[in-house]
C-alpha cells in the first residue's frame, strides 16, 4: 500500500469536506480502497485541526503520484441564505480525482 502525504496548501479556506464524496474512474482504477479511506480520514483530521482548509487539497504518494480532493461548497456557502436548503444538499460534495482528470 502506498503512503499518501497531504501537501502544503496554497491558501487558507473554510472548506470542511463534509458532503458526499465522488471518486472518479481514474482513482478507482489505480488507488486502493484502503488508500482512499486513509486520504479521506487524513483530510477530515486536517479540517478539524485547522478549522477548515482550502478547497483544493493535494496528496502525494511515496511513488510521486498525486491525487486531488476538491470541495464544492465552503462553510460560508453552507451558512448563507443565497442557496436554498435543497441546493446546499445537492451541491455539498467533494471529489477525489487524478490531476489528469481535472
Amino acid at each position: 500500500m502506498r503512503k499518501w502525504v497531504r501537501q502544503p496548501q496554497e491558501k487558507e479556506g473554510d472548506y470542511y469536506f463534509e458532503g458526499n464524496i465522488y471518486i472518479t474512474r481514474g482513482i478507482q482504477e489505480i488507488v486502493r480502497e484502503a488508500e482512499i479511506f486513509s486520504i479521506v480520514m487524513d483530510v477530515k483530521k486536517a479540517v478539524f485541526k485547522n478549522a477548515g482548509l482550502d478547497h483544493l487539497q493535494v496528496y502525494k504518494s511515496d511513488l510521486d503520484e498525486n491525487v486531488y480532493l476538491i470541495d464544492n461548497l465552503s462553510k460560508t456557502d453552507l451558512m448563507s441564505n443565497y442557496l436554498s436548503e435543497e441546493e446546499k444538499r445537492i451541491y455539498n460534495y467533494f471529489t477525489m480525482l487524478l490531476p489528469s482528470e481535472y
